[in-house]
């Protein structure tokens, strides 16, 4: 999209990634998303809260998005339907792509061990 981060508003308030860790917030910015397809299709102004973060996903649509639209989600079929001038717009994910997604999001991560076994421990003596 060619942004810099002149093109973002401050914000302030801090954001927790999906592991529940600190992720640092870059600023907001405001798009307009058009959500369905012609004619059923609504248009409305989304704040976004920008970060840095390595992910599959390229914007998280939450509950105010929801809220903005209007929307109502059905998450096991992957579809979210909103009021539009010209009837009931529809949205709908792709379970393969979203199955994809998902798997390369969630690799596991490799634990290392440490074995004690055979090491010289010494007891800490209080003097």
């Amino acid at each position: 999209m060619k942004l810099t981060k002149l093109h973002l508003s401050p914000a302030e308030g801090p954001v927790y990634g999906f592991d529940n860790h600190l992720v640092p917030v870059q600023g907001t910015i405001t798009f307009p998303v058009t959500m369905g397809d012609f004619p059923e299709q609504a248009t409305h102004d989304v704040n976004f809260v920008v970060i840095n973060s390595s992910s599959t996903y390229d914007a998280i649509f939450g509950r105010p998005v929801q809220s903005t639209f209007g929307a109502i989600s059905s998450i096991p079929h992957l579809t979210m339907k909103f009021p539009t001038p010209r009837g009931v717009g529809v949205v709908r994910g792709d379970q393969e792509e979203a199955h994809a997604y998902y798997a390369r999001q969630a690799q596991p991560i490799i634990a290392t061990t440490f074995s004690v076994d055979g090491m010289n421990l010494c007891p800490v003596v209080d003097s």
